[in-house]
């Protein structure tokens, strides 16, 4: 009698244990893809933010000397705070680089129809040719000014009349 009791315990810690292994695959499994959905999402906000900063960065530069706005975004893409968006003259984009984690970082562009822009805070203030090469946005401020004067769109984050 002692061994069959033995025996069923035996049995029971088994049955318990395969039940928890497979409920450890199961989370493990859902918590990769929860992951990676929640870094595709994020990825597709940058995407969109990227795009929209350069749309109001063209419609600037199409609408011709006058034009101005305010555009609002948000200082957080999808969880992600630790990003940078900077508007490059050279390659006549804006640059969007996200870091997840150390080592794990996303970058897109977004093409502009011009490289005649210019703002506050450059990062490469001159070229040989006294160009503005390019400058960053801060995320934090979550807004910025668009402004076409005379032919140059200029972009800043504090309004100077």
């Amino acid at each position: 009698m002692a061994f069959a009791r033995g025996q069923q315990g035996v049995e029971l810690l088994v049955i318990f244990s395969a039940a928890l292994a497979v409920f450890v695959i199961f989370y493990a499994v859902f918590a990769q893809q929860y992951g990676d959905s929640v870094r595709r999402q994020a990825q597709a906000d940058g995407i969109s933010l990227a795009d929209s900063i350069a749309w109001e960065i063209n419609i600037a530069a199409r609408a011709g000397d006058g034009y101005q706005r305010q555009v609002s975004y948000a200082g957080t893409i999808g969880g992600v705070s630790n990003y940078s968006l900077l508007i490059n003259n050279v390659s006549g984009s804006v640059d969007l680089t996200m870091n997840f984690a150390p080592g794990n970082s996303y970058q897109y562009t977004s093409p502009l129809l011009t490289r005649n822009v210019t703002g506050e805070r450059q990062f490469d203030t001159y070229d040989a040719f006294h160009n503005v090469n390019g400058f960053d946005l801060q995320p934090e401020r979550g807004y910025m000014f668009v402004e076409n004067r005379e032919g140059q769109v200029f972009v800043s984050q504090l309004r100077v009349g």
